[in-house]
């Protein structure tokens, strides 16, 4: 017998039903860009493109301007409205055999956010999110978020998704940065905004690369070479995915009283995943679509059922079966209790976490992924071998305060590998039709090694998605890394080698702008919950140089170094009102002589330029400022803005081999 609670492709199905505002398969048919409450960019061209039988004829309306085209023979068709201001809500009418009709499509400004954990960053667990969400209720925003792919050619479609618009229930797991920066925008503007949202946490840039650049840059070709040399059978796993099955029965506590039976803490023999707490365990299908959860006859001891999670999994999916102590999501003390048992058997794999309420960063307490033989076995999880991954906030284990726990599911091959290139092939490509302002970008942690890597990378990134936009310039706007982690005094960073690269970036590519965060992050915390300042700094960017407003949008930058006898002189761009050392004593300063080997540096403030000196250098050659992974941050201008870290110096630094 076989208890089954599948979604299955039933309902991506019925998503199409429900918002395509005709029958799924009706002729002729759109991207799921096109949807009810999307946003379309201003004064340009408004191209519209989808399928249909080869020959129908198409008719597209938008407010009062028309467009017809007929399908290729492949069925493909395409067709460009004239450009529009600002404005809205409008109907957007596409008349072939059938009609659809997409409402409340508004005319206004449209960027593309994108980055890895620290942009999908939920507004809700942002610092300021208790007074930003109430005020969230705003139907001039709205948010599309593409779904997590991975292909090894160029998509012409996202996976099925839709526009929403802003209010306090959407905005609460959307970007809180791109939140941030789109809400600036609406109220300085006073124009629809839309904000494309294509980002995946622990991604590296090379994977949202087109492949053309990285093939051309000799720096690059390591991170092409390195896929290719990967198995047939590997590169197939990235993007089809691997078969999986996994069987799970007799959950216990194990209690830490000396000869204590185990307590009993979940069987499936009456056909039920309820747990002795009073919760239920669960399965969501959301990022694993094509696996499933049911309830299998036998179980581990030959009777009863046991429950199993199957299917297919790619890169892109996430499988997490959880279970939740109570309904109303309260804590359980599991104090008395020294771990967990259970049996399993499958082909697959998996890792077991706790579930703890103040670890909102997804860096749960949990084991190493183990592998499942065919057989029953049975697995014991002690509580003391637990650890966090140490990329997010570290905290203690509160056994006394666990909401759940959370099995996570994956083939037999575990944490698949992602080929480079191959979330621009699934989860950029099918946006570039679509016109756009620009983009944000909130990147750099995952190629934190290869820092010096990144200063050909990123540009070439750049210059890349401008290419496949055909907008050779179009904004692009980079936020540099805030400060995290911990080094020696004055030893080498990775960091700051990765916030340079975003800083040459930025000053050598046109039109390509700096958020500089080196105030607001936590040295503990690689996901720092200060995103609003993060996206204002972003929008001063848009607002200034995109938008033409008239105001100072960014901190001081290093313009160029003067030696005057036992100091160095250091002149600054972005100055605004004046130059601000903030602190009692500015030591994020350092000075080095020929030896390069550096010392703490005093710093004071002549008219718009620094002077930085060392008692124990006499004859000073270079300058660095906030070269650490967590620095202090000193160097102001007077409008509030941080300084950029930066050095006068270009040594070799620690990443320069790494490829």
């Amino acid at each position: 017998m076989n208890l089954t609670l599948n979604a299955s492709r039933f309902f991506q199905v019925l998503f199409l039903l429900c918002t395509s505002g005709a029958p799924a398969f009706a002729n002729p048919r759109l991207p799921h860009l096109f949807s009810e409450h999307m946003v379309l960019q201003r004064e340009v061209s408004i191209p519209v493109w989808g399928s249909a039988d080869p020959g129908e004829a198409i008719r597209v309306k938008l407010g009062g301007v028309t467009g017809e085209t007929v399908a290729a023979p492949d069925g493909k068709w395409n067709l460009a409205l004239p450009a529009m201001p600002a404005g809205g809500p409008f109907l957007l009418e596409v008349r072939g055999k059938r009609t659809l009709q997409i409402k409340d499509v508004m005319i206004g400004e449209v960027w593309v956010a994108s980055g890895q954990s620290n942009m999908t960053y939920a507004l809700s667990i942002a610092a300021t999110a208790a007074e930003a969400l109430p005020k969230a209720n705003d139907p001039g925003l709205r948010f599309f978020t593409v779904p997590k792919r991975i292909s090894l050619v160029a998509q012409p479609d996202t996976l099925p998704a839709a526009w929403e618009i802003c209010s306090t229930d959407t905005a609460k797991n959307f970007s809180a940065v791109a939140y941030f920066f789109a809400r600036e925008l609406r109220n300085a503007l006073h124009v629809p905004v839309g904000v494309i949202l294509s980002a995946w946490p622990g991604t590296a840039a090379e994977e949202w690369t087109p492949p053309l650049p990285l093939h051309r840059a000799p720096m690059l070709r390591p991170i092409v070479e390195r896929w290719d040399a990967y198995i047939p059978a590997e590169k197939s796993l990235a993007a089809n995915g691997g078969r999986f099955f996994l069987e799970f029965d007799q959950f216990e506590l194990l209690p830490s009283a000396p000869r204590a039976v185990p307590v009993a803490f979940s069987k499936f023999d009456a056909g039920s995943s309820r747990v002795s707490t009073g919760g239920t365990w669960q399965y969501t299908w959301q990022d694993a679509p094509d696996s499933s959860f049911s309830l299998v006859a036998p179980g581990a001891n030959g009777k009863g059922y046991a429950a199993k999670i199957s299917g297919t999994l790619t890169g892109a999916n996430d499988s997490h079966w959880e279970v939740r102590f109570h309904s109303d999501g309260s804590t359980e003390d599991l104090s008395a209790f020294t771990g967990v048992r259970f049996q399993v058997r499958g082909d697959g794999s998996f890792f077991f976490q706790t579930l703890q309420p103040d670890i909102t960063d997804w860096d749960n307490y949990g084991t190493k992924v183990q592998n499942v033989t065919p057989s029953w076995q049975p697995v014991t999880i002690l509580f003391k071998d637990l650890g966090q991954g140490g990329w997010g906030v570290q905290r203690d284990l509160t056994l006394d305060r666990l909401s759940g726990f959370s099995i996570g599911i994956m083939p037999k091959q575990g944490f698949l590998s992602r080929p480079p290139s191959g979330l621009f092939q699934a989860m950029i490509a099918p946006l570039v039709r679509y016109p756009i302002r620009g983009a944000i970008w909130y990147q750099g942690e995952g190629n934190t090694r290869r820092a010096f890597q990144y200063r050909t990378l990123l540009p070439a990134l750049i210059q890349g998605w401008r290419s496949a936009w055909r907008e050779p310039d179009f904004p692009f706007l980079i936020v540099q890394l805030p400060n995290q982690g911990y080094s020696e005094e004055f030893a080498d960073s990775w960091w700051a080698e990765l916030r340079e690269a975003q800083l040459f970036t930025a000053k050598t590519l046109p039109n390509t702008g700096l958020a500089v965060t080196i105030d607001v992050g936590e040295a503990a915390n690689l996901h720092p919950p200060r995103k609003e300042e993060i996206g204002d700094r972003l929008a001063l960017w848009a607002l200034a140089n995109t938008y033409g407003e008239k105001r100072e949008y960014s901190g001081p930058l290093y313009e160029s170094m003067r030696v005057e006898g036992n100091s160095i002189r250091l002149a600054f761009r972005h100055v605004g009102k004046g130059l601000e050392l903030r602190g009692a004593s500015p030591t994020a300063f350092i000075v080095a002589g020929a030896d390069k080997k550096f010392h703490r540096g005093m710093a004071r403030i002549e008219g718009d330029t620094i002077v930085v000196s060392s008692p124990d250098i006499a004859a000073p050659v270079a300058v660095r400022y906030a070269w650490e992974d967590s620095p202090a941050s000193t160097l102001f201008n007077k409008d509030g803005l941080p300084a950029s870290p930066f050095r006068t110096d270009d040594w070799p630094g620690i990443t320069i081999a790494n490829r």
